[in-house]
């Protein structure tokens, strides 16, 4: 569950990341291309009031475009530290991984020495036992033990009970005791 959610999260900085990034750079393309294209224009004489707009705009739009390459920079550190977080996402992830697995391999070896207690056990006191525990459960067991021991321990509880534990462990539907 944390996995799933780390993976979203991780894809979702990604994804955002990358789409800031590519709206500015189309952003700073444009101004750059527009920058240029006014100063190929060939200079021709106009009245004064017109080349003085035309200078106040010519700054204007170096100013904006200082502005978007700022953002640029912004942007390329913002992605250093994405790029950054990611790894040490993906870091606790094999590490949350490498707990799991150890997790999973301690309630491996417990489950396998309760099968072995109860392989070891008189079958009416594993009868009575069996009896008590979650249905779910006492198939578990009932599943990893021989077949003789399982029918000394069925033999040994109420017929009802066996009979209900004895339809799941054929894989009929299970029914409460």
């Amino acid at each position: 569950m944390i996995r799933k959610k780390l993976k979203i999260l991780l894809w979702s900085l990604i994804f955002f990341a990358f789409l800031k990034i590519g709206f500015l750079t189309l952003l700073l393309g444009n101004q750059i291309a527009f920058l240029q294209a006014k100063e190929k224009r060939p200079a021709y004489s106009c009245p004064p009031e017109f080349s003085e707009y035309l200078v106040i705009e010519r700054n204007r739009l170096k100013q904006e475009a200082e502005k978007i390459e700022a953002r640029r920079k912004e942007l390329e550190l913002l992605e250093k530290r994405i790029k950054k977080q990611i790894a040490v996402l993906k870091d606790l992830e094999v590490t949350i991984d490498e707990k799991l697995k150890q997790i999973e391999i301690i309630n491996n070896k417990r489950f396998k020495l309760l099968v072995k207690a109860f392989s070891e056990m008189r079958p009416a006191k594993a009868a009575a036992l069996l009896s008590k525990m979650d249905q779910n459960q006492a198939i578990k067991i009932l599943s990893q033990l021989k077949s003789s021991q399982v029918a000394n321990i069925l033999s040994a509880m109420p017929p009802e009970k066996a009979a209900v534990l004895s339809e799941a462990l054929s894989g009929a539907p299970p029914k409460k005791y």
